[in-house]
């Protein structure tokens, strides 16, 4: 059994990695450097991670959890599959807009190398809820029957894209134009009649 200061040592490393990374970058992030921010000696980190390699898999993949956490908050399956895609899709803009650092850290590492098969395919394991709706919707013919990575790459791209100008501070975006986003983003991939 893990106990809660062995825990809160490891959550503490991740996200002082996180912040530290986000803002030097990879190569401007040492051990050592994480470890200060952490409040711990080095040798404590390498007790929990193999290396920074390592270190960072965990943390994208401890992100990925949280964001599908927050994109399936209060979800429900009963609406209509375009009730349901608006809602997947506001939650996770609005989580991205929330928590730019993780946002930041996963466009700037997601195609990493140093991120393992190992770790895409987990993600690829925890974003199965979401993997699911898409080939329910397919199946029913309301989503156009196009590959899946098509189907999120045109999802996806508008998310990244809005993000990073709301957080950048050139647009604000309100309630009504995540509405008119999400709206938008599932004419694009409906099945029409």
């Amino acid at each position: 059994m893990v106990d809660k200061k062995t825990l809160d040592k490891r959550s503490l490393i991740l996200e002082s990695t996180l912040k530290l990374l986000t803002e030097h970058g990879f190569h401007g992030t040492p051990i050592s450097m994480i470890a200060q921010q952490a409040g711990v000696g080095a040798g404590t980190i390498y007790r929990y991670f193999e290396n920074k390699e390592q270190l960072i898999n965990e943390l994208f993949t401890a992100i990925k959890r949280r964001v599908i956490k927050a994109m399936l908050q209060d979800y429900r399956e009963e609406g209509s599959f375009k009730e349901r895609f608006k809602h997947l899709w506001r939650n996770l803009i609005n989580y991205c807009i929330e928590n730019p650092e993780e946002f930041h850290f996963v466009e700037q590492y997601r195609y990493a190398p140093f991120v393992s098969n190992v770790t895409r395919e987990e993600s690829f394991i925890i974003l199965a809820p979401i993997m699911s709706f898409f080939v329910e919707s397919k199946r029913a013919g309301a989503m156009k029957d196009l590959p899946l990575y098509t189907i999120v790459s045109l999802l996806y791209g508008p998310i990244v894209s809005l993000s990073k100008l709301h957080i950048d501070h050139n647009q604000s975006l309100t309630e009504e134009r995540i509405d008119q986003a999400a709206e938008a983003c599932w004419d694009a991939v409906r099945k029409f009649e």
